[in-house]
């Protein structure tokens, strides 16, 4: 069982949705410091682009998580990098691998998130954007030390 982490309720944004349906949309931050006015996350989460659940705009990363979206800034964050995990299947006669891309966000080599993505073309897409809007991040995975941080346990 994996470690509950506490995020702080950054702020709510009115957002307007079809037939003239307001509801609100919370962001909540990852980094757990961040004091961003919901006008300037909204607009950042607007004018990024979107590859499933998350979102890459110029400074922050977005991730929607039912009614929830998670920020962190590319400033706060350690390393993103993305686990891939490979599940055997036997499917009618025939066997194969299923292949699950993950997107993890460290900070303080404590994982925050993991957020499961479309497919690899959409990681590989995912990716690309990241080293473009953040050349800086590094992308590439913990040393096996700190790889025992991982919220579900496994090693």
């Amino acid at each position: 069982m994996g470690k509950v982490i506490k995020f702080n309720v950054i702020t709510r944004c009115r957002v307007t949705t079809g037939f003239g349906k307001g509801i609100f949309m919370r962001f909540y931050s990852l980094s757990g410091n961040d004091k961003t006015e919901a006008s300037i996350l909204k607009a950042q989460f607007d004018s990024g682009h979107q590859i499933g659940v998350v979102s890459v705009a110029d400074d922050y990363l977005f991730v929607k998580k039912r009614l929830k979206t998670f920020f962190i800034s590319y400033k706060d964050a350690d390393r993103i990098f993305k686990r891939v995990c490979v599940v055997t299947a036997n499917i009618c006669c025939e066997g194969g691998d299923l292949r699950f891309d993950y997107l993890v966000v460290y900070k303080d080599s404590k994982e925050l998130i993991e957020v499961q993505l479309p497919g690899e073309k959409a990681a590989r897409i995912l990716f690309d954007e990241l080293k473009e809007k953040a050349p800086f991040l590094c992308l590439t995975a913990p040393e096996k030390k700190d790889a025992d941080n991982r919220k579900d346990g496994a090693k």
